[in-house]
């Protein structure tokens, strides 16, 4: 399982909590077996559990699924391409833009 593959699943997927909690054990396998991607994959895991935590038991508009999963990849685009620069500046200088995004869009920061 490569982190890549994670995205493409997940651009594929219906918008909603099932490919959220799919994301989230792909991204804790990649953490057991890819430790060199452990962070970026736990800050995914995190949003994905958060976002199941939130709204799985309530029911939203497809249009709020939408937004946030298009949200997610964005995130893990942005990740996915840093990866895949292969330099560990960079990817850290990612990681560090998606949570700063992800606090601000949560009221954080």
């Amino acid at each position: 399982m490569s982190f890549s593959s994670v995205v493409h699943e997940f651009r594929n997927a219906l918008p909603g909590t099932d490919a959220f909690k799919r994301v989230r054990v792909q991204c804790e396998q990649i953490i057991r077996t890819v430790p060199e991607q452990a962070a970026l994959c736990f800050v995914i895991g995190e949003f994905c559990r958060a976002y199941v935590l939130f709204y799985e038991d309530q029911e939203v508009s497809p249009e709020f699924a939408q937004q946030v999963q298009a949200q997610l990849l964005g995130y893990m685009d942005s990740l996915e391409a840093a990866l895949s620069n292969g330099d560990s500046c960079t990817l850290s200088g990612a990681l560090n833009e998606v949570v700063v995004a992800y606090a601000g869009s949560r009221g954080l920061v």
